[in-house]
């Protein structure tokens, strides 16, 4: 049984991918913005989920975070960062408050939930999963502040390669288009126009949630650096 932090657990992947680790038999803890779908959800899976309301872009709530789980589940073993968003738009037509919004929430909250893990995680040669994107690897057009904080996720799970490649298993899941609410906080109309029925004909995220479990289910001595998964046929 592993002990599991995922940020953004409330909906979507974070919550599809508590599901199947309680399925599996290891113990959640969720953190997320939305208090009635984390209580749903607990609710649903029972003893073996616990969770935090929280935003991981305030340190505050990330250090209430780590220490309820490390209450709940005794240590952490795992820790997922999946919270993130993207908001699309034309670099000229883009808001800067946006920009902002992305880096702090898909960069400083993975660092936010990484300073305060670390220490834990290495003693206990554990796991960091971060939820890059396809856009890790390439750049689009009115996407181009995303595809960058997603660019930095893998260079930050590359320096913890570097660095603690020894001493504790780094993964980065790249997903193509997924089917969740993540394509609605971009206000773009023409945009959304295009891209929701794209998103709408992409993974489940079941299929994601699967990789997770995959890594983290990993024989010993086993350290699946990087997936990527994008639709098939």
């Amino acid at each position: 049984m592993k002990n599991v932090i995922i940020t953004g657990g409330s909906s979507g992947i974070g919550a599809a991918t508590a599901t199947m680790l309680i399925e599996k038999g290891h113990r959640v803890h969720l953190m997320g913005r939305n208090q009635n779908n984390l209580s749903a959800l607990q609710k649903e899976l029972g003893d073996l989920c616990t969770y935090t309301v929280g935003d991981v872009r305030n340190i505050e709530d990330c250090q209430t975070t780590f220490d309820d789980a490390k209450k709940n589940m005794g240590h952490v073993d795992v820790l997922i960062n999946n919270a993130g968003l993207g908001i699309f738009d034309p670099l000229k037509e883009a808001k800067l408050h946006d920009w902002h919004e992305m880096v702090d929430t898909n960069i400083k909250g993975v660092l936010n939930m990484i300073h305060l893990s670390l220490g834990e995680l290495i003693e206990r040669k554990g796991h960091v999963i971060n939820l890059g994107s396809v856009a890790s690897h390439n750049v689009f057009a009115n996407s181009g502040i995303y595809c960058a904080t997603k660019h930095a996720v893998l260079a930050i799970s590359e320096s913890l390669k570097v660095e603690h490649g020894k001493h504790i298993r780094i993964t980065t899941l790249c997903p193509g288009a997924v089917n969740t609410p993540f394509i609605h906080v971009t206000k773009n109309e023409e945009l959304l126009k295009e891209y929701v029925p794209n998103f709408e004909k992409g993974l489940d995220p079941k299929d994601i949630a699967a990789q997770m479990v995959y890594a983290i289910e990993a024989p010993a001595g086993v350290n699946i650096s990087e997936i990527i998964i994008r639709p098939g046929v």
